[in-house]
């Protein structure tokens, strides 16, 4: 490997750790935001999301009386915020993998998802200690675990992405090398 394609190659690891760094901050910043919704404007956002989902997947919906409407928000509420949780964090530790991954010094893999994966828990753990002081709000360990069970989904969803990408890209290379 000649110095420019190691340079190239350096240029090209930074802009992704720099990018998935950022995306991982700002949607750190996006979960903190929503737990510092009061217990009232969150379940008013969740309802909100679930309304505008029956809109779109019960036919009917929107000519139910309002006793009804709010009888099927209620019902699935539950299930969407905990489904958010998982969701959350799902993305959370994809980017957090794709930054470990972008690291300069080789590790092991493992390490690298062990890492990303620990970060996660441990925001989750905070998420729900902050939450604690927001009225209407309470820490939850079922949240957490909730949590951390999407980050360990996001980490091998984040693996095999990264797999597949890297299969892609050496078989370009190869038809490159052929031309």
């Amino acid at each position: 490997m000649n110095d420019l394609s190691l340079l190239r190659h350096f240029d090209r690891r930074s802009l992704k750790r720099l990018v998935f760094s950022a995306a991982a901050v700002i949607w750190c910043g996006f979960i903190f935001y929503m737990s510092s919704q009061d217990g009232t404007e969150s379940s008013l956002t969740s309802g909100g999301f679930i309304s505008f989902l029956c809109r779109i997947f019960m036919p009917g919906f929107a000519g139910f009386d309002d006793a009804s409407r709010a009888a099927v928000i209620s019902d699935l509420q539950f299930i969407v915020r905990k489904c958010a949780h998982f969701t959350a964090y799902l993305i959370l530790a994809f980017f957090m993998v794709q930054v470990f991954l972008a690291l300069p010094r080789p590790k092991k893999l493992f390490y690298r998802c062990l890492f990303a994966w620990i970060f996660c828990a441990l925001y989750a753990v905070s998420d729900e200690i902050h939450q604690s002081f927001v009225p209407g709000r309470a820490m939850q360990l079922r949240d957490m675990a909730i949590d951390s069970c999407g980050a360990l989904l996001g980490v091998f969803v984040s693996l095999g992405i990264s797999y597949i990408s890297m299969k892609l890209h050496k078989r370009r290379q190869r038809k490159q090398d052929k031309a």
